[in-house]
């Protein structure tokens, strides 16, 4: 790709970016903070379901779990069916079909950087840490892989959406369970049976959340989970991108 290549598609990524965000802009009164309330709801239910709170501390640091699954929960969903949702575009329009996840993904993340920066000030305003600037430091790192991650499960969600197009709607009650699974509602590895320890180690979204928990000095897992993540998160982009690169031009002959 030449550096006329990639400006073309940063303008168009920028564009279609920016008529996403205007279009959801006018079909929602509420707008941006629609995704607060989801978060939120779902926490509050759990929580409810719980029968504790367990502090304001652990109330932000719940949210803000809930919020790095939601945000990866929907990203999935919606590339599952992203291509053919835009496929009179595709059929009509000569352009590079992967800018389509790139534009769902960067909408959604900005949604999700927002709520998170709020949502972290606050869980260290009402949480005292004595490594802050560590969390400071480490955060962007997190970010960056976690859009990077997002991106890369966006990809290979459009490739799977496309050739399993009901799986968009088989997943969200599983996602639903998986999150009351989660680390974000089970802290404690031990207090949970071992076939959910394992579901955990090998679920994304679990693993997502365990990192971003390691960022913020939630999880006592380390300072090294964000690079790790960022690490792993520039091998599943690259791998992401070859399978698209792959796929796509079979894929949107049959859409």
């Amino acid at each position: 790709m030449t550096l006329a290549d990639f400006n073309r598609v940063m303008r168009l990524t920028v564009s279609l970016a920016g008529y996403e965000l205007l279009a959801q802009r006018k079909e929602s009164v509420l707008g941006l903070v629609w995704p607060l309330l989801q978060a939120g709801g779902l926490l509050l239910a759990f929580n409810l379901f719980r029968g504790d709170t367990g502090g304001l501390a652990l109330i932000l640091s719940t949210y803000l779990g809930v919020l790095v699954w939601t945000t990866a929960s929907t990203v999935l969903i919606s590339n599952l069916r992203i291509l053919p949702a835009n496929r009179e575009m595709i059929t009509h329009i000569a352009f590079p079909h992967a800018v389509l996840s790139v534009v769902d993904v960067s909408v959604k993340y900005l949604y999700f950087v927002v709520q998170v920066l709020v949502g972290v000030a606050a869980w260290l305003a009402v949480a005292p840490n004595e490594h802050w600037p560590l969390v400071l430091a480490y955060l962007p790192i997190y970010l960056v892989a976690f859009y990077l991650s997002l991106l890369a499960m966006a990809w290979t969600a459009s490739v799977v959406g496309a050739a399993l197009p009901d799986l968009s709607f088989l997943l969200p009650p599983v996602l639903l369970l998986l999150l009351a699974l989660s680390p974000v509602f089970q802290r404690t590895a031990e207090s949970v049976p071992w076939a959910v320890r394992l579901m955990n180690e090998i679920n994304p979204l679990s693993l997502w959340v365990d990192a971003f928990y390691a960022t913020i000095g939630v999880a006592r897992t380390g300072p090294t989970a964000p690079l790790v993540f960022l690490a792993a998160a520039c091998a599943a982009v690259a791998l992401a991108r070859g399978l698209v690169t792959a796929c796509y031009r079979e894929i949107t002959k049959v859409i």
